[in-house]
């Protein structure tokens, strides 16, 4: 039933499942929407959505607000991202720190490329793909268009991507890459003042060596060959210390990374069963490094081994002639910022991060969805949790390509 109120009057009693502060000021935020959208009389529709262990910073929702306004009636569909509530002991990562790095690239660097892509009318099809965020995002929540409602989902977190999905989110990478290099041309002083600074948000703190013993822990203990258990527990030793050098490493920071680029922060449509249409979100680990990272991160947490022996060489070279073409636009010829053999190099010398991420990352991305962890509330010394029954064999493949590439 429609309830007929003024915004002014926006029922605050009906919280979200967050903090009290937090819920009264995502109300006060949605006030202001529906009072720039002209709703006269409106319903507010508030659902609490589960990602099954595909966020571990953020609680969901959706709302949904109909009602009437001078132009006749109106539907907004709103997607929003929550701060986790309480106090955390989770210092890996400063919860409030990543959410001030979403709001930053929505409020700011998505608006400046949108405008650069128009400026170099860059077709429509072409342009880096972006969800409309509101105004009244802030450093406590993020408030977006919800797009599943036009028909955009995730794919589940465990499931081997298909070749379409792989090449579009390639394609995507590539061009999210690239406007680091198109910055640096058109707007020089937001380049050095806003994306060159940006670091990785990780604490590389004893809390992290934590959560890498008991990922190490969980890694080993899906391995089966013994000689290959061996040549991983080899590996592991100092890679915390080789690992951070990679976000460290000043010789190697090149662009903005999107730093989780993963299936779940990539929204998809399909057309007849196809893959048709992606749209990349999430930018809370966004850092400027090294652009290889973010395709290591997406192809072994995202692929199986099957998938990488037929089409990793296709997605690396997909990649970079994307690239290419997509700084042709902006009159920058990529050979002054990228070039296919510099980009080849950073691969190779990169290969070796591939496979630390795997050990530290994929179990989370892999946990069975009856006893995903909560981060911010678990003793990272202890943390301990039941694996996706593909997990054995993705980490199998894995480790059996780090043999064949020559780093185990």
């Amino acid at each position: 039933m429609q309830v007929e109120i003024t915004p002014e009057k926006y029922p605050t009693e009906k919280k979200f499942i967050c903090p009290n502060q937090v819920a009264n000021n995502l109300d006060k935020s949605i006030n202001s929407i529906v009072e720039k959208s002209g709703f006269i009389t409106y319903d507010v529709e508030k659902i609490p959505l589960s990602t099954n262990g595909g966020n571990y910073l953020g609680l969901l929702h959706e709302i949904n607000i109909k009602g009437e306004t001078k132009e006749g009636f109106k539907v907004l569909n709103i997607f929003v991202k929550c701060i986790i509530p309480g106090e955390s002991d989770f210092q890996i990562l400063s919860v409030t720190d990543v959410y001030q790095i979403e709001v930053f690239a929505y409020k700011e660097f998505l608006k400046i490329i949108d405008e650069l892509q128009e400026q170099a009318q860059v077709p429509k099809e072409e342009r880096y793909k972006m969800v409309k965020c509101y105004d009244e995002s802030n450093s406590e929540f993020v408030i977006m268009e919800n797009i599943a409602k036009k028909g955009f989902t995730t794919g589940h977190r465990c499931d081997v991507v298909s070749l379409k999905f792989a090449e579009l989110a390639m394609q995507e990478l590539a061009k999210f890459h690239a406007f680091s290099f198109v910055l640096q041309e058109k707007r020089p002083d937001f380049f050095e003042q806003k994306i060159k600074p940006l670091k990785t948000p990780y604490t590389f703190c004893e809390q992290f060596n934590q959560f890498t013993r008991s990922t190490v822990k969980m890694t080993m203990d899906n391995i089966d060959d013994e000689d290959a258990k061996a040549r991983v527990g080899k590996f592991c030793e100092g890679i915390v210390e080789r690992y951070e050098k990679h976000f460290t490493d000043e010789t190697i920071r090149r662009c903005l990374c999107h730093g989780d680029y993963r299936p779940n922060n990539i929204l998809m449509k399909k057309t007849d069963g196809e893959v048709s249409d992606i749209i990349p979100v999430d930018y809370q680990l966004m850092h400027f490094g090294c652009p290889v990272l973010d395709i290591f991160y997406f192809i072994n947490i995202s692929t199986d081994q099957a998938f990488r022996r037929a089409h990793l060489t296709h997605l690396k070279d997909l990649y970079h002639a994307t690239m290419t073409n997509f700084l042709k636009y902006f009159d920058i010829d990529v050979n002054l910022y990228y070039s296919k053999d510099q980009f080849e190099k950073d691969y190779k010398d990169k290969l070796e991060y591939g496979l630390s991420l795997s050990i530290m990352y994929l179990p989370f991305m892999m946990v069975a969805e009856d006893d995903i962890p909560d981060v911010t509330k678990t003793d990272m010394s202890e943390i301990s949790f039941k694996l996706h029954d593909s997990y054995k064999d993705r980490i199998r493949g894995i480790v059996e390509d780090y043999i064949e590439w020559g780093i185990l």
